[in-house]
């Protein structure tokens, strides 16, 4: 999922400002959003990544579960906290110790990000185990479309009512009402376990075929957003067309340095240059 999509989804989620000048976000007047990313080897995905860029560009402090594993990405996410001392949390778990971490939140969510509508078998297993604890789970990849058990195949609800079965007669599910008990012959159980059967298979072919077209709909409505809105205007740059990066000057040395990450002090002076 481009950086772009990734921004729109959330910024519009959130209701985050538009974009400055300098690529940040004003900030949000509706919520107020404490961060949580993972680091490891295996759990720093590019999405992460790019979840891990829009919380720079909206200057949001974040913590980290970190399982003492890395790779390209975790370099980023463990060197911009705020203070690596309280803000870092060293797990040997880390989707065990995100659920937990979450289930102690004011509000949580977990934010996932799908491909074409498709969950790989760890990200479908860390949304699994968050709404069995409870939580609320979305997909950023489809505008933070909230994620249900049926968007998860391969997993089981927790709390599916027991079937029972009677003596000589088909499984049936547990009544849950005060109505009288109904008694169904064996072919009346036949016909009825068929009628179950074909609805059933009605809804996953047409769940199947508008999830696809859903995914790609809800991508090319962000991207559409996100060239509506207007753009910043900037002073022209040297030599258009090719890559610049932020300097600063250093009033203590007198020259003109790297910016680096995050936003420049107030008042400090800055000029773009080529990269």
């Amino acid at each position: 999922m481009a950086p772009e999509l990734v921004c729109d989804s959330l910024n519009d989620h959130f209701a985050f400002g538009p974009e400055d000048a300098e690529g940040y976000f004003a900030p949000s007047e509706e919520y107020d959003l404490s961060v949580v990313l993972p680091a490891g080897g295996a759990a720093t995905s590019e999405g992460v990544h790019r979840v891990w860029e829009w919380a720079i560009r909206c200057e949001l402090p974040y913590k980290v579960l970190w399982d003492e594993s890395g790779n390209a990405h975790t370099v980023d996410v463990l060197g911009n906290v705020d203070d690596a001392e309280t803000d870092i949390s060293i797990v040997d778990d880390i989707p065990t110790g995100l659920i937990e971490r979450l289930t102690k939140g004011d509000n949580p969510m977990l934010l996932v990000i799908s491909e074409q509508g498709e969950f790989d078998a760890d990200t479908a297993e860390i949304a699994a185990a968050a709404l069995r604890a409870g939580l609320p789970v979305y997909d950023i990849a489809r505008a933070l479309m909230e994620v249900t058990w049926r968007h998860l195949p391969g997993h089981t609800p927790p709390d599916v009512e027991a079937a029972t079965a009677e003596d000589g007669a088909q499984p049936a599910l547990t009544p849950v009402t005060d109505a009288p008990d109904v008694s169904l012959t064996a072919q009346e159980v036949a016909v009825v376990t068929g009628a179950i059967t074909r609805a059933e298979e009605l809804l996953d072919t047409v769940s199947q075929g508008l999830m696809e077209r859903i995914a790609e709909t809800r991508e090319s409505l962000v991207h559409g957003r996100s060239l509506l809105t207007p753009k910043p205007e900037s002073p022209a740059e040297q030599g258009e067309g090719k890559k610049t990066r932020l300097e600063i000057f250093d009033a203590e040395t007198g020259k003109w340095i790297p910016a680096g990450r995050g936003r420049p002090p107030k008042g400090v002076q800055k000029r773009r240059v080529p990269a």
